[in-house]
């Protein structure tokens, strides 16, 4: 008898096994389904855009040049490492394996939160298939690969803040570390984990026990406010460390020298010509030949009177500003007047350009306050439009609204709308992580399709969730 017993095995057991291993066939679930989609749809195809370039070619062998780059060193490492192994025709399918891997992890966070599956993996479904995907994953560029690495931070924020686990803590400062030296755009991710892990953790009493979560290290404790606040300072840390070793080896405190142009490609387009040509110090010359150039190539200009451009030409033209006029005559400029100069002309030139900017923003403030004003409602609609465009989300859109109407003919007094369990901290994190994502791009660049579709990369999930727990 005792030999029976003891090769019984507990129902209990059984299934807390089967539960361990659900998680790992969903990861299959969300790699097989994004690499078949992408596969389908031919974007298992290596392409290159303009700054391809910049990434593959990066100078890797020296400290000083790489210092010197306008690129960090996160996205030019991994290139190089799968250059070296499978070759660079892989990258695509390797974006599309991260992609799934932070589609997954997201949905698996919200399932630990509380959220049931099918509302869980709706949400990640629509990260898995988002226009981010569908428009950068092929591609030798940060795009996709940064958004992927977002995502991963706000699933493993979601997951510090309900456990308070050191080891979850730890890897979501280090994935937002990855992901700021992939594309310094996400620096936003320094104030937005300090914020959102604060807001979450608000939600702590709230927290409804996760159907997977059935041992000591998966329960829900109580929350801190300053998790969140801690993980940042850690990841604040990490790139003060990077721009103090830039600043040692090439005298420049920055986190590389790059960024000045995209402002200046937004400033010179808020002020008239005269403004320009007036500007005083050492911007002078430099404004001088900007406005010069803008004339030339026939570019659109506010009036003297006090007109500004509509938002829609700033953004068409920002990328000709930039590249075609503004960084060309700073370079034009400092070839001729510091050749001497023992700093790098990298440094030099972004520098230049960076009083240019604090230049024009002393002559004509209010036409930087107008244009972030006219930025956030582009922001928004473009997004809402992006969003809608996508051959996924306008159905689901449209079936929400016929799922909405149904409820009211069917209820002649139809009540609130039930939220699946999670949603609430679910929306916390949407919502911020747009707002910060976004907000960070528009005070340097106009909110391009590219720029802003990441920054929404969460918000699809929130519709769909809501779906997927009526159906």
């Amino acid at each position: 008898m005792g030999s029976v017993s003891s090769l019984s095995i507990h129902p209990g057991n059984v299934a807390h096994t089967m539960k361990l291993n659900a998680a790992p066939i969903r990861w299959i679930l969300f790699a097989v389904t994004g690499s078949v989609l992408a596969a389908l749809s031919g974007r298992l195809s290596m392409h290159t855009v303009n700054d391809t370039p910049s990434y593959v070619d990066y100078p890797l062998g020296s400290l000083t040049d790489a210092l010197l780059s306008i690129r960090t060193p996160g996205y030019p490492i991994f290139l190089a490492i799968v250059s070296a192994t499978v070759g660079l025709a892989w990258v695509p399918l390797l974006q599309v394996l991260l992609h799934a891997t932070a589609s997954w992890s997201f949905a698996e966070a919200l399932r630990r939160r509380g959220m049931p599956l099918r509302p869980a993996i709706a949400a990640g479904g629509c990260i898995l298939i988002g226009c981010t995907a569908a428009d950068h994953i092929s591609t030798i560029s940060t795009d996709a690969p940064a958004a992927s690495l977002g995502v991963i931070t706000a699933a493993l924020l979601i997951s510090a803040c309900r456990t308070r686990s050191a080891i979850q803590a730890i890897a979501c400062a280090v994935v937002a570390i990855l992901a700021i030296f992939v594309r310094p755009a996400y620096l936003f991710l320094i104030p937005w984990i300090a914020v959102a892990g604060w807001l979450l953790a608000g939600r702590g009493a709230a927290i409804a026990t996760a159907p997977d979560a059935n041992d000591a290290s998966e329960s829900t404790v109580a929350p801190s406010r300053l998790l969140g606040v801690k993980i940042a300072c850690a990841v604040a840390i990490v790139v003060v460390g990077w721009m103090f070793v830039r600043k040692l080896v090439v005298s420049d405190f920055a986190i590389a020298p790059f960024g000045h142009q995209n402002l200046s490609a937004v400033l010179v387009q808020t002020v008239p010509a005269e403004t320009l040509q007036d500007l005083p110090g050492e911007s002078a010359e430099l404004g001088r030949r900007v406005a010069e150039e803008l004339d030339r190539q026939g570019f659109q200009m506010p009036s003297q009177s006090g007109g500004s451009l509509p938002t829609l030409t700033i953004e068409q033209q920002w990328g000709q500003v930039n590249y075609g006029v503004v960084w060309p005559l700073a370079r034009q400029i400092d070839s001729e007047q510091n050749a001497s100069d023992p700093l790098a002309a990298e440094i030099r030139i972004h520098r230049q350009i960076g009083a240019l900017n604090r230049a024009i923003l002393s002559q004509s403030p209010a036409g930087y306050v107008r244009w972030l004003l006219l930025a956030v409602r582009r922001s928004v609609w473009g997004t809402a439009a992006n969003l809608a465009m996508h051959p996924v989300f306008l159905p689901m859109i449209l079936l929400g609204l016929f799922w909405l109407l149904i409820k009211v003919v069917r209820q002649p007094a139809i009540g609130p709308i039930e939220f699946p369990a999670g949603w609430n901290a679910f929306a916390i994190v949407a919502i911020t992580y747009a707002v910060f994502n976004i907000g960070f791009v528009i005070l340097t660049s106009p909110p391009l399709g590219r720029f802003a579709d990441a920054g929404a990369i969460l918000l699809p999930g929130l519709i769909a969730s809501v779906l997927a727990r009526d159906s």
